[in-house]
């Protein structure tokens, strides 16, 4: 007759030389992340998509700053000329018209990978710019110094 000490070791010995995991502990772990990754998933896609909205907008700011500078040097030389030391000159006619040829040049100058469609320029002001960056997104740069992103 097994006394129930014997019992206690015989089921302690059986634990001991048990080795791995059950499939029903497999199971278990499994539904636990899965409702973990249900809960995180929809969160991460809104952080990513709004880092890249905000990678858009800091490059159509580097933009905004290029153009300006562009804008700022031809107005302080008597020819109307920004002189670009790696390219292409850019020459105004006058200031509230931003040339053709400065849109490259503003591209280059702010080192982004996406493309300036268009400078709006008042009294040798940069007021606007619409920019398209390599991902899809449109910014818009308003005169009231913000962005909007489409």
């Amino acid at each position: 007759m097994k006394t129930p000490m014997n019992v206690f070791n015989t089921a302690m010995k059986k634990k001991k030389n048990r080795k791995g995991f059950s499939l029903v502990e497999l199971i278990v772990v499994l539904v636990i992340m899965a409702i973990l990754a249900a809960a995180l998933v929809p969160s991460l896609i809104g952080y990513i998509k709004q880092t890249r909205q905000s990678n858009s907008k800091n490059e159509a700011a580097q933009c905004v700053q290029a153009a300006q500078t562009i804008t700022s040097s031809a107005f302080a030389n008597p020819d109307k000329i920004y002189v670009n030391q790696s390219g292409d000159d850019v020459t105004f006619s006058d200031f509230n018209t931003f040339p053709d040829t400065g849109k490259a040049v503003v591209e280059s100058l702010a080192e982004v990978s996406g493309e300036v469609k268009a400078v709006t320029i008042v009294d040798g002001v940069v007021k606007g710019l619409s920019y398209e960056a390599k991902n899809g997104d449109e910014v818009t740069y308003k005169s009231d110094g913000t962005y909007d992103v489409n």
